[in-house]
């Protein structure tokens, strides 16, 4: 994409800039959907314990998504205003930042994962295998917490297509690596578990070596001005983090939510737990569309905000809504008509039984979708004119919604798992609701960054 924006942002602009991210957006997913498929032929305990232990590092991943998705936000402002040795300076500082940050993060996994998956998991088997993996993924945090500065970049500058590209060579290595380690394939030893694990982390070094090649090779280095300082700038620091840190707390506050939501599911038994990473993982992959709208709303807003054009911000959230909407009715239609396809997607046909019991939790998510590619569009566009906080409050609010929800349909009522998880779609109603009241309200503007 061209490092300019039309003067109305036109639905091709919109989609330009939204489809690479939505391919490259499912770098993660992709990852964690792997180990899950090559767990599922093994055993439903290491499905359980990946499910488990995958969900416990996305929840630590999400704390620097938080923070990229900030400095994305102030890049794309920059972007709109022109100055781009601005955004140089920012990507330097965050990608120190972020770097120092996994470190803490990785030692952080290594120290307290045990003990606090452990107060949690009530399987034994499944706990110890649980840390097995979670030993050999903790490490992965640096380079994957490296490549969210790159990625914050290029969607910032509107220069999105190479996140296709490492998300391949992210895919395509883990896929391989999986096959050679878990199973001791192709000369290589057989790790099992930990094997999906050391395969997920060396992935994210694939990606890494994508991102530095394209950048150098473009002479991105050049235009914006990138690796020039590595010493803190501690204005363009504050910035940053009175940006980002809502959104870094936002995510967290989300993802945790689903961790504990996931917490209720396992005190439901190892059955339900099972149904549920299955169903997560099909989720998630369902879900990559609206993530990726999610970023080209953030991008776009904060981008014509830059430029000074407000009366842009409502018809950019209302046709992002409508390509949401477009996108998700093929994924709830397939859902509904060949449930037993789409989940055969995701696990061994061998487990037929387990297959049957995910289909009434399948067509709940299905819902959820709707709702999912309604409320992303709107609270987007709250966090992309720059009001984190906000958008940091309405989340929390939505939230605790969830999680009591959850409690209440899990640990008191003791409800089926497909019952649970209407907590999704309500989840996402009051989430979307709100964010489309602050946004009809106006009160996001003058908002500066």
């Amino acid at each position: 994409m061209s490092n300019t924006i039309q003067s109305t942002v036109s639905s091709r602009r919109i989609l330009q800039l939204a489809l690479p991210i939505i391919l490259g957006g499912i770098a993660q997913n992709v990852i964690l959907a792997t180990d899950v498929i090559f767990m599922s032929r093994v055993d439903e305990v290491a499905l359980d314990a990946v499910g488990i232990a995958g969900l416990f590092f996305s929840t630590v991943y999400i704390i620097g998504l938080g923070f990229s998705t900030g400095v994305q936000i102030i890049i794309a402002r920059r972007h709109g205003e022109k100055q781009h040795k601005a955004i140089g300076n920012l990507f330097d500082n965050s990608l120190l930042f972020l770097f120092l940050t996994s470190i803490v993060l990785w030692l952080g996994m290594e120290v307290l994962g045990p003990p606090i998956l452990k107060s949690l998991i009530s399987s034994d088997a499944v706990y110890q295998s649980a840390v097995v993996y979670l030993d050999q993924r903790a490490w992965g945090i640096t380079f994957a917490m490296v490549n969210l500065a790159f990625r914050a970049f290029f969607i910032g500058v509107s220069s999105s297509a190479i996140i296709i590209w490492s998300t391949i060579g992210i895919a395509v290595s883990n896929g391989l690596l999986n096959y050679g380690l878990i199973f001791g394939n192709w000369g290589m030893p057989q790790l099992g578990i930990a094997g999906s694990a050391i395969a997920s982390s060396l992935s994210e070094i694939v990606g890494l070596c994508i991102f530095l090649s394209y950048t150098l090779g473009k002479r991105l280095h050049k235009a914006f001005s990138l690796f020039e300082s590595w010493k803190w700038d501690w204005p363009a620091m504050r910035l940053i983090l009175n940006t980002a840190m809502p959104v870094m707390f936002q995510y967290f506050i989300s993802h945790a939510g689903w961790f504990l939501f996931f917490i209720v599911i396992e005190h439901n038994g190892e059955r339900a737990l099972a149904i549920s990473v299955l169903i997560r993982m099909i989720y998630m992959f369902q879900m990559v569309p609206f993530w990726g709208f999610s970023a080209a709303t953030n991008t776009l807003v904060s981008f014509v905000i830059g430029e000074g054009r407000n009366d842009q911000v409502m018809p950019i959230l209302k046709k992002i809504t409508v390509y949401a909407l477009v996108s998700c009715l093929p994924l709830v239609a397939l859902n509904l008509i060949a449930p037993e396809w789409v989940l055969g997607l995701a696990v061994d046909p061998m487990h037929g039984e387990l297959i049957q019991d995910a289909i009434p939790t399948l067509y709940v998510i299905s819902s959820a979708l709707i709702f999912f590619a309604l409320a992303m569009t709107w609270f987007s566009g709250v966090s992309g004119s720059g009001n984190t906080r906000t958008a940091l409050w309405i989340e929390t609010g939505a939230i605790l919604v969830y999680l009591i929800m959850a409690y209440i349909l899990g640990m008191i009522v003791e409800a089926d798992v497909h019952i649970i998880w209407l907590t999704e779609p309500f989840y996402f109603l009051v989430l979307g609701f709100v964010s489309y009241l602050y946004i009809r309200s106006g009160r996001w503007k003058g908002k500066q960054i």
